[in-house]
């Protein structure tokens, strides 16, 4: 009976096996960083042995071949200096769902295994590895042209708990405000790292002039601060003897702009990291001390713009780079005034709940009430909902919404928002 027990244990451990799932939730080549993330991820977790079949990729793909790529087909996350080529991180990369078939549906049958393409097909036996990066806001994650809330992301995790779809299950989040995203999950098995507190943004990195490869500039910063702290650590030491623990405390570290946190079930924090990146040990990077230039997410588009400005050759570029950096304060602005105006609306005599709701910083609980007024902002809206500098206004509707709940003020939120943008009232 013990020969059979141990036997029946070997062959257990030699059928499980290593899933990753990698998203980059944007496009525009402005997000250039976050579709060189989830390439970079690729490589970490594909040179870590996790075959390509058990790697489930999804990106809008716009970035490599874009036209103001100046190195056509090549992505890259890390700066080099003059004459250095640099690593491309695109090389290999296969991308699973491309451009409009990157979103929360797909994504969510991608992870529960209902997917037509490719999918997880994973056992009570395997664990399962999570990236994804993008924007984020209060209780939402984006995707080019829609978004997640808190609810429905938790929501995945618990039908993959139901199919028993894992043995246990990292999430790694590199959105602004990427911990709300895991307040209040309880699903046992799952372990999140968040690039960032529940209220605060997180951050571009090698932006601006050291946005450079072989001396060139790429108009765009190469990578998110969270994540190449962690691809980077993953890259130059042996994760087959580095903890989660141990990764998280490196991580943290290195993230000197933002609070990285754990979430979820904290029980397995000892499990080597090579038991959700792949088990190979070979160690292939320099592992660099990151005080490259650094941009919050909520204002990365801007300060690109302007970067890009500043050092644009005098003619006709330095012409179209000026109409670019009004093009993004324009839009801002026009955010700005819609917000502001939503809050005039809801509270046209209450300055003092005004105020509040500018200021406060509520959980994102109240699912109906959030998504009616998101969804009515990105219809009626006159700029792009799903930028970094925009998202960062959720948080005013999240606090409006948990204000009506506490209150049971009846007002309709998606109204108030379409008279908003519209510019009903002008503050």
């Amino acid at each position: 009976m013990v020969k059979a027990a141990v036997l029946a244990s070997l062959v257990g451990a030699a059928q499980a096996a290593h899933w990753a799932v990698l998203v980059a939730g944007s496009n525009s080549y402005s997000n250039y960083r976050h579709q060189a993330d989830v390439c970079h991820s690729y490589q970490v977790v594909k040179s870590k042995g996790i075959p390509d079949e058990n790697i489930i990729v999804m990106a809008y793909d716009d970035i490599a071949n874009n036209s103001r790529n100046p190195f056509p087909g090549k992505l890259f996350n890390k700066p080099t200096a003059a004459g250095v080529e640099g690593v491309d991180v695109y090389a290999g990369c296969k991308i699973d769902y491309k451009g409009a078939d990157v979103t929360p549906a797909n994504f969510a049958a991608v992870m529960t295994g209902t997917a037509t393409g490719k999918k997880l097909e994973s056992t009570a036996d395997d664990n399962v590895f999570v990236f994804f990066s993008d924007h984020g806001a209060a209780g939402l994650i984006a995707f080019p042209s829609d978004t997640m809330h808190k609810a429905e992301f938790q929501q995945v995790f618990e039908t993959m708990h139901s199919k028993n779809m894992y043995k246990k299950l990292t999430f790694y989040l590199e959105t602004c405000e990427s911990g709300s995203m895991f307040e209040g999950m309880s699903t046992p098995g799952v372990y999140g790292l968040s690039a960032a507190s529940p209220s605060e943004s997180s951050w571009g990195t090698y932006c601006g002039t050291d946005a450079m490869v072989n001396g060139q500039s790429v108009g765009s910063c190469l990578g998110d601060l969270f994540s190449v702290s962690w691809m980077e650590d993953s890259d130059a030491v042996d994760i087959t003897s580095e903890s989660l623990s141990d990764q998280f405390g490196t991580v943290k570290t290195a993230t000197s702009k933002s609070a990285v946190m754990q979430w979820g079930d904290l029980t397995f924090q000892d499990d080597k990291v090579s038991e959700y990146q792949g088990a190979a040990s070979a160690a292939n990077g320099a592992k660099s001390e990151n005080d490259s230039i650094s941009y919050s997410a909520r204002q990365v588009d801007l300060q690109q713009a302007y970067d890009n400005y500043l050092h644009a050759k005098a003619g006709a570029a330095r012409v179209a780079a000026g109409e670019e950096l009004q093009t993004v304060i324009s839009e801002q602005i026009a955010v700005e005034q819609a917000y502001e105006n939503f809050l005039h609306i809801v509270y046209p005599e209450q300055a003092d709940k005004r105020k509040a709701a500018r200021e406060n910083k509520e959980q994102a609980n109240q699912f109906d009430c959030e998504m009616a007024a998101r969804k009515s902002f990105v219809e009626n809206g006159k700029f792009n909902s799903f930028t970094g500098f925009a998202l960062q206004f959720q948080q005013r509707v999240v606090n409006v919404c948990a204000d009506l709940a506490k209150s049971g003020m009846n007002i309709d939120v998606a109204e108030a928002a379409k008279q908003a943008c519209n510019g009903a009232t002008l503050v």
